[in-house]
């Protein structure tokens, strides 16, 4: 066999075992449960569709859609990031979602007119007339009701 043939020979084995290896993968992706592309949290959410686990609401939610939207503190701008509330079925808890994938657990002591996270540092009040959102007691976010 001279040096030319066993090049082609080798490139075409090559392009076989590629080949099948491309087939392989194609027929896992499709085989699978699960969508290649798609990224499923560990309670079942996909994030790529923009579904966020609630521990409030105990299932998978849009946060965009359920969530009260808070306008940051001293800003004019509604561009500026917005914190975002999902508050439970019987109010007593909330998930709190703040600009920087920040997140706290608040529950509620009292009436529904305070939620507090485990570490105390953030406090949601609903007052008669807005909802406020405090960092180690100074105001961050609000809205007017």
């Amino acid at each position: 066999m001279n040096g030319k043939k066993a090049y082609n020979t080798f490139n075409g084995l090559m392009l076989g075992f590629l080949v099948l290896v491309g087939l392989g993968l194609i027929i896992i992706i499709f085989l699978s449960n699960t969508s290649f592309f798609s990224k499923v949290d560990e309670h079942g959410c996909n994030n790529n569709a923009g579904y966020t686990y609630s521990f409030a609401k105990e299932k998978c939610v849009k946060v965009y859609e359920e969530a009260v939207q808070l306008m940051k503190t001293g800003s004019n701008n509604p561009n500026e990031l917005k914190a975002f509330i999902v508050f439970s079925d019987d109010n007593k808890s909330a998930d709190m979602f703040l600009p920087g994938r920040i997140y706290a657990f608040l529950t509620s002591s009292d009436n529904f007119t305070s939620w507090q996270d485990n570490s105390s540092k953030y406090t949601l009040y609903n007052s008669s007339e807005k909802l406020i959102l405090k960092e180690n007691n100074q105001e961050i976010f609000f809205i007017n009701k």
